[in-house]
């Protein structure tokens, strides 16, 4: 009798210990929403993604906001490179995005001693070399975009 009471308290308690957790995460969410709601130092951290704050889905403010919550604590070199970082991020195109992201997901198949070993090897190629690699993707970027069929058929009016 007194383990079934203890169970049902404990199942009780962990109910309204979830509910509370869940409450609270909505409440940040839901607060998190908007631009305004930020205090001063979210609003610092996270200035260069201002304009693009309300397209944002919640769970990307959600990410934002731990970020600049952590952001204080880090250390002066690594608050520079996330700046830095999110000023870069900011400044992509949505197409741009989702390629760097789909481009992020392939790269954790790749064992990181491979990436290791083909950075090296791109750092030991001349600056023309690299050049030369560059305009061989741009140029494949643009036989990308050159390949796209038109239909007037499928223009809306």
């Amino acid at each position: 009798m007194r383990r079934n009471l203890v169970i049902t308290t404990f199942l009780i308690f962990g109910f309204f210990t979830f509910q509370a957790d869940l409450s609270v995460a909505q409440t940040v969410l839901s607060n998190g929403a908007s631009w305004a709601s930020l205090n001063k130092s979210q609003k610092e951290t996270l200035a260069t993604l201002e304009v693009d704050w309300n397209t944002l889905s919640s769970e990307q403010r959600s990410k934002w906001i731990q970020v600049s919550n952590k952001f204080e604590s880090l250390p002066e070199a690594d608050r520079e490179r996330l700046k830095s970082r999110m000023a870069d991020w900011a400044k992509l195109s949505s197409q741009d995005r989702r390629i760097a992201r789909a481009n992020y997901i392939k790269s954790l198949d790749i064992p990181n001693d491979k990436k290791s070993e083909a950075w090296e090897a791109y750092q030991q190629l001349s600056p023309e070399e690299k050049k030369q690699l560059a305009d061989e993707a741009a140029d494949k970027k643009k036989a990308k975009k050159q390949s796209l069929v038109y239909s007037p058929s499928l223009k809306t009016n």
